[in-house]
């Protein structure tokens, strides 16, 4: 019955983070795509946006998601942890976002299909496909680091 329950409580936590993660994709997505059109490293372009989305990400994880969870840390040690392993997580997203952006540029068949039906530069398009590629694998990575560690411990009464 108890596992039952946490596994519940995990669930419905998974889906909050979710929402707010997805709120942050889009934080993220709007400077990221915004910076590459104007033609800023891609590189640089992911971190602006990271600091914006992880700003806006903590603040609705901590009233929202997680609120009243670890009671015990102040605000300002939750926001160091939740930096810490969104920075960790980012890291992850850059070392996908190269991998990834090299491996669809160098796949002929990936520049065709988006060169022959997107009018936008093929370049600029593999950047926010692998963008989105890098964090949707971070984001599990994301919300265990900071179920178990930023936001652990018990609710407020």
């Amino acid at each position: 019955m108890f596992r039952g329950v946490l596994k519940l409580e995990i669930i419905k936590t998974f889906i909050k983070f979710g929402l707010v993660g997805a709120s942050g994709v889009i934080v993220n997505m709007t400077i990221y795509t915004t910076l590459i059109a104007l033609d800023i490293n891609y590189m640089v372009a992911a971190t602006v946006a990271f600091l914006f989305a992880v700003t806006s990400n903590f603040y609705l994880n901590f009233i929202w998601t997680f609120k009243g969870k670890g009671k015990d840390k102040s605000i300002k040690k939750k926001y160091i942890h939740f930096f810490l392993i969104s920075l960790l997580n980012f890291l992850i997203n850059l070392f996908i976002l190269r991998l990834t952006v090299g491996f669809l540029t160098e796949s002929q068949w990936v520049y065709g299909i988006i060169e022959d039906h997107v009018d936008m530069d093929p370049n600029k398009v593999i950047k926010v496909i692998a963008q989105i590629i890098g964090i949707g694998i971070a984001t599990f990575f994301n919300f265990f680091g900071n179920y178990f560690i930023t936001f652990r411990g018990k609710k407020e009464k």
